[in-house]
């Protein structure tokens, strides 16, 4: 980790600052060994072999704690066997990756988070595609799957960093990165709206989030293909997280690779919840806006009234709303003004 960056980390646990031990090992900048501590809560985070691991045990739960135990199990041979999962579908592995880290829309010097980086396959991709003006943060809850990570990244000429941390409580300050990427890891989240928000958090305003899971569309559900699949691990059966997206994500897709059985969402970063112009006056015998409608509901009238009202609107010229508008307004400051006088 460099020095410089530790402005960008936060506590996982309280998000308050966190300070760099004084006993801690810096060369040319670059802590090699080391603590974090957060003073607000007295927890300290152990920076060794150029890793942060932010792994707490209560953090170990459900689909994380499955996840860590067994990636920890299979990191020493994970990238002898990945190839299967694209071979399955007779599909091209580096065409795959390729095809969705170009939805980032990377440019050289962006900051990139890549949630559940694992050993490392498309974080070198993504390294490629970035400069010394840039940086990557590579982020998986298996500490023996960064090792591996950290052995194939030790040639890259860009800024990289890793972190042992859950992707529920994401170690990291708001708006900080570019472009925050994850390949079938939202499937072991044990608190998956957390996580999905957790992914939108710390993305910039205008960043692009791209996330992939294991998934049989519902067209091929019933299909011995989408049986198969479903067949050897559930997971393929899974719902599509679409109530579970952030409401900052603005111009949302999702679309099928990988056989047609695995999701891949992308989303640019938004400010809070989308603005509409709802005060624009909407033409037509109805009239009104979307706001008038909506905030300016009274109650209703009988059928014979709602008839009469139609009929005298429509001699009018006006719309309905401006219409109604006109006379409630009329004859509710006509009795509020005889009740005051």
């Amino acid at each position: 980790m460099k020095v410089s960056n530790l402005i960008y980390y936060r506590c996982p646990i309280s998000g308050d600052e966190l300070e760099l031990e004084k006993s801690s090992l810096i060369i040319d900048g670059n802590v090699r060994e080391g603590v974090l501590l957060s003073k607000k809560i007295g927890k300290k985070y152990l920076i060794k072999d150029n890793c942060i691991d932010f792994i707490t045990p209560e953090q170990e739960i459900k689909g994380a704690a499955f996840a860590r135990k067994y990636y920890s199990e299979i990191a020493k041979t994970y990238d002898e066997n990945v190839h299967i999962t694209f071979e399955l579908y007779n599909e091209n592995e580096l065409d795959i990756r390729n095809r969705m880290i170009d939805l980032l829309e990377l440019k050289p010097n962006y900051k990139v988070l890549e949630v559940s980086a694992g050993t490392g396959k498309d974080s070198e991709i993504i390294a490629s595609r970035l400069t010394k003006d840039g940086g990557l943060w590579l982020l998986d809850i298996s500490p023996d799957m960064i090792a591996y990570n950290i052995v194939r990244q030790k040639n890259v000429d860009i800024p990289i960093e890793f972190v042992v941390a859950s992707a529920c409580s994401i170690p990291f300050i708001d708006n900080n990165f570019d472009a925050l990427y994850c390949f079938a890891g939202v499937g072991h989240f044990p608190d998956l709206p957390k996580g999905l928000k957790e992914m939108a958090r710390v993305v910039k305003p205008g960043g692009k989030v791209v996330f992939c899971e294991k998934n049989v569309p519902e067209w091929l559900r019933d299909t011995e293909y989408g049986k198969i699949c479903i067949n050897n691990n559930p997971m393929f059966a899974d719902p599509l997280p679409l109530k579970h997206i952030p409401v900052e994500a603005r111009n949302l897709c999702v679309r099928w690779i990988n056989g047609n059985v695995h999701y891949v969402f992308d989303y640019t970063v938004g400010v809070g919840e989308p603005k509409g112009n709802f005060d624009l006056e909407i033409p037509g015998e109805r009239g009104g806006t979307f706001n008038t409608r909506y905030y300016g509901k009274l109650e209703g009238v009988t059928a014979e009234t709602k008839q009469k009202a139609i009929e005298a609107q429509k001699l009018t010229g006006k719309s309905m709303h401006k219409w109604l508008d006109e006379i409630i307004l009329k004859e509710a400051e006509k009795i509020i003004n005889k009740a005051n006088h």
